[in-house]
């Protein structure tokens, strides 16, 4: 009977795949797979960047708290941790805003290869998007498919039903993948879809596995997943 994780150690995913770890490796340092660690109990604040009007970027903290949870890495943090074998981590990457990292007294946390983990929605994701079927062998069915009124989202393998706001976040993010620019100010979107929050993560907090469905940069940034 195999249980119902929320995320996979590095050895459990590989097996899976029946991959080598310097393909693993390859992926991650390539921001082609996002890995994980886990956060025990530890200060994090997250936050939103803002720009001045002459382009100066600066942070807004939005929370602050004894996290416990996953958090995902930078791929400079995974590229040096490969090499090195461990690293000092200070800021992470988050879907629920533009950064993550400590406050007060903790500076940082030295990760080693042991503590990465992939989340389980990073896992399915990636074999929607790849072919990566696990065990059986299957292929999940990717690609993109939309309604009319883009109420009825099928991406990465997965049924979404989005309401009026999500719908025009994600007929906005589609144009601009189909016009080859997918990458979109998550701001810009919002405005656009006629959202009165700011945040990507409150707009779509009613569906626990919208990364799935469109992916961010860490930096304010968003795209559909696999599109």
């Amino acid at each position: 009977m195999e249980i119902e994780k929320a995320y996979f150690t590095l050895p459990e995913v590989l097996a899976r795949w029946s991959m080598p770890e310097v393909d693993l490796v390859y992926l991650a340092e390539n921001d082609q797979l996002r890995l994980s660690v886990r956060i025990l109990n530890l200060p994090i604040e997250f936050g939103d960047f803002e720009e001045t009007d002459d382009g100066q970027r600066f942070s807004i903290p939005t929370a602050r708290s004894s996290f416990n949870g996953l958090l995902d890495l930078h791929v400079q943090d995974v590229f040096q941790l490969f090499r090195l074998g461990e690293v000092s981590i200070t800021r992470f990457r988050t879907a629920k805003a533009d950064y993550a990292c400590f406050y007060g007294s903790r500076e940082s946390l030295t990760i080693r290869k042991p503590d990465l983990v992939l989340r389980r929605e990073e896992r399915d994701r990636f074999e929607a998007a790849t072919g990566f079927g696990g065990a059986s062998g299957t292929k999940p069915s990717g690609g993109f498919h939309a309604s009319a009124d883009y109420q009825s989202v099928r991406c990465n393998g997965r049924e979404f039903r989005l309401g009026p706001i999500q719908a025009q976040v994600v007929r906005i993010l589609h144009a601009a993948a189909l016009r080859g620019d997918p990458w979109q100010s998550g701001k810009a979107v919002l405005s656009q879809a006629g959202s009165r929050s700011l945040k990507m993560a409150d707009v779509f907090k009613s569906k626990k596995d919208w990364p799935l469905l469109i992916e961010s940069n860490g930096r304010g940034a968003y795209r559909l997943a696999g599109v």
